[in-house]
Parts: C-alpha cells; structure tokens; sequence
C-alpha cells in the first residue's frame, strides 16, 4: 500500500470479503395430470421456494421447490387453476469456498414452456432456472479512508475474550457405577454492551449419560447459569456485539457413593463490538468487497393528532407512551413509502383510585423523497415519536393529543469493489 494522502487515515472494519461466484441452469421437466382436460393453456407462473444452500469446501448446495401456478381453459370452457410443485437439487462450483461461508443467491426463472398431451389431460412443463451464486466471508482489513464509495460498513471497536469457570455438583436420580458421556452447549446467550464493558449472560446445557447400579444408561440434564464480562476500550450502548463460545475442558468426578458428580467446565467467551458507520473507503487492488453503498437518505416530520375515549373517568393522567411497531417500507423512484402503527399507552388514575391502562393504535403513511432511490434497493428506517401536550375534552371521558413523527431513511445498494488495504487480519 502507498502512503497516506491528504485527507486520508487507516480504518479497522469487518466486512464480507468475495471468495468468489458462479452461475448454473438447469432445465427441470415434470408432467401434471390435469383435473380437468384443457383446450389451452391460458398462463403458468413459476417460482422458486424453500431456498436452502450449503457451502461445503469449494461448492455450495442448493435445494429448493419449484412452484408452478397453472392456469387453463378446459372443455368445458371454464379457466381452472392447479399448481405443482417440483424438487430441485443441485451443486455449483465456488474455487475456496469453505463451510460457515455466507452465501448470496441470486435464482432467475428464464424459460417456461407447456405443452398439452394426450388428448389434453396431461400437461408437460420445461423449466429452465439460472443461479446466480455469491460465498462471502467476513474478514478484519484495515482499510484507506478518505476518498472513494460511501459506503455503511462495520467498524471494529474492539475485541477481547475471558475465561469462565463453571463448578458444581450435580445430584444423581439413580446412584451411578460409571460416566459415558457429557455433552454441553451455551443457549441463550445475551449480551449487552455498556461503557467499555460487554455484559454476557447465558445457560450452560449440560446433558449426562452414566450407568447406573441397574446396568442401564440414564440421561440427565442441567442449566447453569453464568455470567461475566469483557473489558473493551470504547464500548457504548447501542453498539452491534458479536459473541463466540468454545469449550476448553469439561472435568467430571463421580463420588465414591455413585450419588453426586462434581463437574468443572473452563469456558471462553470471545466479544467483537462494531459500530455501524458509514465513510468513503479508497479503492485499490486488494480485497474484493460487497459492500451497501450510501445512494441517500433523508427526514421527514409530520404533524397528527389522535383522540381516545377512555373507559373510565380519568382522576389523573399519570404517564403516556408511544413508539413505533409494525414498520415496513417501500422503496420507489426518487421516494421511499413508509407505514406502520403508532402505538400508545395511556395510563391514569380513576376517580375510583385505581390505575388503569388503556391503548390505541394509529396507522400512519408517508412519503420521505430520496434523491437517486429506485425500486429493488435496501432501505433503513429510524423512526422517532415526540409527544405534545394532551388535553382532555370537558366531559374528561376524551384524551387528544398532538404528535410530531420523525422518519429517517437511508436508502444503500450494494455494490462490490476492491480495497486499499494496509493489512489483512487473517
């Protein structure tokens, strides 16, 4: 890598890095029995569902239906409708693919054709279906910045590991002469990252096999609960926390009575913290990377009001809250279409002295104008609510109340491009 210019520093980030691609077709034929006989075939939609794909070392699987909409006219002029679902398995070469890979799957239905044969009660279908496939593996590259592709991409905050040891004794419902197996696994886990800290929590899952006094196997299981933390520099709330668990040793002593285990797990648990940022990386001749590139984003405020009939007479008005649920949008030209609900709670003290808590919930549309959005391109959504003062109606049995919305969108596309890197954590 060359020097440093103006205006450029070195980055940490975490980015999926292209092993490689490829693209298959394969021609499936099936033959339907129809329920009715046909005299024409009027339309057949065809999809691909079910999708699952596996990376083995340099190939990636792919199993998947394909499902056939099958409209027809039939002898007794009526249109009917069946459908037919077809297996497809198949393997495409990807040169240093490796399990655990992700992987970006591309399907294209490229040619359909029917033909009607004996007599009109079967039906003969030729599909034909392209895959377009991508394996992707993320990587640590420090990075140039400064000029290049706007890019939203991982920064890397920092990483740490910590070692947790596990002890207990486990009380056995048979006595036992001998131990076959312990097999352990974490579930649950949470983590929460706070200010140069990363709280973990989980279960350890144990399950045992021994045999007992009866010469029979026996099966037991346990929870134990844990929890530690890691330190790492620079760590806030809010930041994306990625957790790794490995056992290093798991120890057993059954008592010299077959009634208890005494079990001692040494556990390491490894933490990635990254932030979501979004900067201009400089290309270069290194790695490959797909990468959302920033195509634009923008905010848009609305003003509503909303009114609530509540079920009891309201003594006090104690605590509203509203947030956000159900959002979903639409990506069109120049504009993104956001909707979803409006979710508020609204509690008061009656005239009776009990608490009460009431809820409703507000549909919401709009349209926030984004410079180069097109139709098929990803799109985030922050939203925000501020809440401004409620008045009851004379009666007090109506709560109205205003209510700023903020909607923030930013619209990515991904787009692959090599890097200028200074180094390749490995």
């Amino acid at each position: 890598m060359s020097g440093l210019q103006n205006g450029e520093s070195l980055e940490i980030i975490d980015a999926p890095v292209v092993i490689g691609e490829n693209v298959v077709q394969k021609m499936k034929v099936s033959s339907l029995t129809l329920d009715v006989p046909a005299i024409k075939i009027k339309d057949i939609d065809v999809s691909l569902r079910d999708i699952e794909t596996e990376v083995i070392e340099n190939k990636v699987i792919i199993q998947a239906m394909i499902h056939k909409d099958i409209f027809y006219i039939g002898n007794d002029q009526i249109i009917h409708h069946q459908t037919a679902d077809t297996p497809l398995n198949t393997f495409i070469d990807i040169p240093g693919a490796a399990a655990g890979m992700d992987v970006v799957l591309e399907p294209d239905i490229e040619h359909v054709n029917g033909k009607l044969l004996a007599g009109g009660s079967v039906l003969e279908l030729n599909v034909i279906v392209q895959l377009f496939v991508k394996v992707l593996s993320r990587k640590e590259l420090i990075v140039k910045t400064g000029t290049g592709p706007l890019v939203k991409v991982e920064k890397v905050i920092g990483e740490n590991s910590v070692q947790s040891i596990i002890a207990n004794d486990l009380s056995l419902a048979v006595k036992a002469r001998k131990i076959v197996d312990i097999i352990a696994e974490v579930r649950d886990l949470e983590v929460k990252p706070i200010d140069d800290l990363v709280i973990i929590q989980g279960i350890v899952h144990k399950e045992l096999y021994y045999i007992g006094e009866d010469e029979l196997e026996h099966r037991q299981s346990e929870d134990i609960p844990f929890s530690e933390f890691v330190d790492i520099p620079g760590t806030e709330p809010g930041m994306n926390v990625q957790a790794f668990w490995e056992f290093e040793n798991i120890k057993e002593d059954l008592s010299l009575d077959g009634i208890t285990i005494n079990q001692k797990i040494a556990l390491e648990l490894t933490v990635k913290v990254t932030e979501t940022v979004q900067i201009n990386l400089v290309t270069g001749k290194d790695s490959l990377v797909m990468l959302p590139e920033v195509i634009g984003e923008n905010t848009k405020q609305f003003l509503n009001e909303s009114s609530l009939k509540l079920k009891e007479d309201p003594g006090e008005l104690t605590e509203i809250k509203a947030s956000f649920t159900d959002i979903s949008a639409e990506v069109a030209n120049e504009k993104v279409i956001v909707q979803g609900l409006i979710k508020k709670q609204v509690y008061y003290v009656g005239k009776d002295n009990l608490e009460y808590e009431q809820e409703e919930q507000i549909p919401f549309c709009t349209l926030v104008n984004v410079v180069g959005a097109r139709p098929g391109m990803q799109v985030d959504v922050i939203p925000s609510i501020q809440l401004l003062e409620p008045s009851l109606s004379e009666e007090r049995r109506v709560l109205s109340q205003k209510y700023i919305g903020d909607i923030f969108v930013k619209v990515t596309e991904n787009i692959q491009f090599n890097l200028c890197e200074a180094e390749t954590y490995r």
